[in-house]
């Protein structure tokens, strides 16, 4: 059984062991080499969206305010109170205010030709959406909507993709690690923050970028965080669960070739990528 140590060990590409796996390489040793990353996340959230509309009647038995965090990422549907909009004539009894027309004798007051009468009063009867009181306690009613969404989004930094031999790169990679699937949980970043390095006194301390085992994000964690705040916009996001992953890779460069970048797939084996363009 792997290490923790054994298996990280296993995607993190070397030149040395792509060579090992006899890939092809031009000789000697390149002139720069970038330790490098794409990075990988993975998402689930609930967005919640709300709209409002006025009740004639103040509900029965209805709770106010907003409905509590969902417990789980499936779609809910929600109403609450969310304020009194006032008193007005209520529209159900503007003929006599208070009171409607009894529909068993039609306001009549009698039944069979006149001759019994009605156990209305007069042809009325208290109108059932004001109680008689003649004026309309009118609510404002919110309704809420929870709805899943996922992103699932591969993230290469930007200058490599500026590279005429690794345009496909970040398509070629995405494919050989199948990156909708969770990666291994040995390559979890769990704080892309960076951290604070050297002596803190009187502010000496600085912030060191984050990296991956000494593999460099670029500025795939500005891009991400620019994907996740678009899911979010136009909508409270209410419940999420965030997992970033790093995908380790070389960007190689020799002397009369084209660059190459060196990466270890899904299944633990070394890969070489260049298009050819010089």
């Amino acid at each position: 059984m792997e290490t923790l140590d054994e298996e990280l060990r296993r995607y993190l590409p070397t030149i040395e062991t792509a060579r090992a796996s006899a890939v092809e390489l031009p000789p000697g040793e390149p002139s720069e080499t970038e330790r490098l990353v794409l990075l990988i996340v993975q998402a689930l959230f609930i967005r919640r969206t709300s709209f409002t509309e006025i009740a004639p009647k103040m509900p029965l038995n209805m709770e106010r305010g907003e409905p509590p965090t969902p417990v789980d990422f499936d779609m809910h549907h929600h109403v609450r109170i969310d304020s009194d909009a006032g008193g007005g004539p209520c529209p159900a009894c503007t003929e006599r205010p208070g009171f409607r027309r009894c529909r068993v004798c039609g306001g009549a007051g009698r039944l069979f030709s006149g001759t019994q009468p009605c156990s209305c009063n007069g042809g009325f009867v208290t109108c059932a959406n004001c109680d008689g009181s003649g004026t309309d306690a009118r609510t404002l009613l919110r309704y809420y909507t929870d709805t899943p969404a996922t992103l699932n989004e591969a993230y290469m930094p930007t200058h490599v993709g500026h590279v005429p031999s690794l345009f496909s790169l970040e398509s070629t990679m995405e494919e050989d690690i199948a990156f909708r699937a969770p990666p291994p949980e040995v390559m979890r970043c769990h704080d892309l923050t960076g951290r604070v390095s050297g002596s803190a006194y009187r502010g000496g301390g600085r912030l060191v970028r984050p990296d991956f085992h000494g593999f460099d994000f670029g500025d795939t964690i500005d891009k991400s965080l620019a994907g996740l705040a678009a899911m979010g916009a136009g909508a409270s996001v209410v419940r999420y669960d965030i997992r970033a992953y790093a995908w380790p890779f070389l960007r190689m460069k020799w002397r009369g070739h084209p660059d190459h970048a060196v990466y270890v797939d899904r299944d633990g084996m070394p890969k070489v990528f260049c298009g050819g363009v010089i």
